[in-house]
């Protein structure tokens, strides 16, 4: 069934009128109305906003943000007032030159421009953002917007957590139908905005921020990002949703783009969307209130999940593991394709068939640890697992047969002696994480051969320093296709991988 494409609206926030306008031309493929952000204009821009619309070219929403509403305008009311006054006036019969809609706060009432409004087919958005918060009672934060029928409601909220997401998404399926805006800003409100259909939203919000050009809220995407990495043109509320779950980290994540370049390649009526949170009974929550039917776990949720799980894999079971699921027989089935996915990558780096012979040093003893764990231990490896906390490196090692250590400057000699390859598999040095080198203590001869798991920055500075050494270095990036392959697979029920993931 053919799916209509979901509106996009950007938002402009340049200094100038033909800032703005040169931003529309470079996105205009990709949406389909503008809000001017009359608070962003230098003041004498702010004279010359009456004829943006027809310059525009597209359906055009006013919107005169204030400082408390988390906007720029400093000038009072009554300044606010005049330039509102004077983008609306002069209306004319032909509507695509006049301003479409108008953003006012549900404390704005001026009867003079509510009429004038009307009488010339500018529709009105009564709004209310909540910029460092979620109100506890969203009935009585939605009231007051809702009462005029030929009004459409807007509800701005920050979510301090995925569970403030799940209650707004349960929340808003519990509404009347009626045209609205339902967002959810910050990094906990992102999926509000890709799923905006899902949550009965008119349309999405993008905007563009670059050197001194703000983004216009938090959490807001580009519009090529939404429409190229997100299917948001291609996908509605119908089309089945898988998610990526993890801690924040995961909104720079490359894996949505690349399982959904793959949905895309093979036709599939799907998308993947990060869903961010600290408790994986938060994410999963949130995951029901979405509707979706399966997702893609990484750190810190791989373990958390397992007593959330109906079913578990052999490789589940054994590793101890989970960064695969799907909803089969009423319940959530996990599956791990993290050992795989290194496998396939680390033997391509090394130009081997097995790792028979081989000393390695483990670096980690978490959920992607333990899948590297099992696959060195299946193909053959002897290996020496080294974590800051020793209890945790000694209890996988065990499993194994493998030695341990701390990882610190104790374990230098027995570094010399694990040598052959040298995986590092902490989230230090991830971008938009702990930052550092795990094994700085170490000193590299330069014949080692060094993996990171990480692919997030391309070389990490445990990376960096192996290269300057001479030695032949490999990132996570591969591993990242390979394992997600086994997702598609899974999710598919089996069906072969596209040429996307290789």
């Amino acid at each position: 069934m053919a799916i209509d494409a979901f509106p996009v609206c950007l938002c402009v926030t340049g200094p100038t009128i033909a800032a703005d306008l040169a931003m529309i031309e470079e996105h205009r493929s990709s949406i389909d109305l503008v809000e001017l952000r009359v608070d962003c204009l230098d003041h004498a821009e702010r004279f010359l906003i009456r004829s943006f619309p027809e310059k525009a070219g597209l359906p055009c929403l006013l919107t005169v943000r204030r400082k408390s509403d988390g906007g720029y305008f400093d000038d009072g009311e009554g300044g606010r007032l005049v330039m509102i006054a004077k983008a609306l006036s002069y209306a004319s019969s032909d509507a695509s030159v006049n301003f479409a809609y108008v953003d006012l706060e549900d404390d704005f009432h001026m009867t003079v421009i509510e009429e004038a409004c009307r009488t010339f087919g500018t529709k009105i958005i009564r709004s209310h953002c909540y910029m460092e918060n979620m109100p506890q009672d969203l009935d009585a934060a939605w009231t007051p917007l809702a009462q005029e029928e030929d009004e459409i409601p807007k509800l701005a909220v920050h979510p301090r957590g995925a569970a403030d997401l799940a209650q707004l998404v349960a929340w808003s399926s519990g509404l009347p139908k009626r045209d609205r805006l339902i967002i959810a800003m910050g990094e906990y409100g992102f999926a509000s905005r890709i799923l905006a259909s899902r949550m009965g939203s008119l349309f999405t919000y993008t905007s563009v921020g670059s050197g001194s050009v703000p983004i216009a809220s938090p959490g807001q995407t580009t519009p090529g990002i939404f429409t190229r990495i997100y299917r948001g043109k291609e996908t509605g509320p119908d089309s089945a949703l898988y998610a990526l779950l993890g801690g924040k980290s995961i909104l720079g994540s490359f894996s949505p783009e690349l399982h959904n370049s793959a949905f895309r390649g093979r036709g599939k009526d799907a998308l993947l969307v990060p869903l961010p949170s600290n408790t994986i009974g938060d994410a999963l929550e949130t995951m029901r209130r979405f509707r979706a039917v399966g997702a893609a776990i990484t750190v810190p949720l791989k373990e958390a999940v397992l007593p959330f799980l109906s079913f578990k894999s052999t490789d589940v079971q054994r590793i101890g593991a989970c960064n695969t699921i799907f909803w089969r027989d009423s319940g959530w089935a996990g599956y791990n394709t993290d050992a795989d996915g290194f496998e396939r990558s680390a033997l391509e780096f090394l130009d081997r068939l097995d790792f028979k012979g081989m000393k390695v040093t483990l670096a980690g003893a978490g959920g992607a640890a333990k899948s590297i764990a099992l696959s060195l231990f299946r193909k053959g490896a002897q290996c020496v697992i080294l974590n800051r906390t020793i209890s945790t490196a000694r209890a996988l090692a065990r499993k194994y047969g493998f030695a341990w250590g701390p990882l610190d400057d104790r374990s230098i000699d027995i570094v010399i002696q694990y040598s052959d390859l040298i995986v590092q598999a902490t989230s230090v040095g991830m971008e938009g994480g702990s930052q550092g080198d795990p094994l700085a203590f170490y000193e590299f001869n330069g014949g080692e051969k060094v993996f990171d798991l990480i692919y997030k920055p391309a070389r990490t500075t445990f990376l960096k320093r192996a290269a300057a050494a001479g030695c032949a270095v490999c990132n996570g990036y591969k591993m990242l296709r390979y394992q997600a392959a086994g997702q598609f697979r899974l999710w598919m029920g089996g069906e072969e991988p596209p040429a996307e993931y290789y």
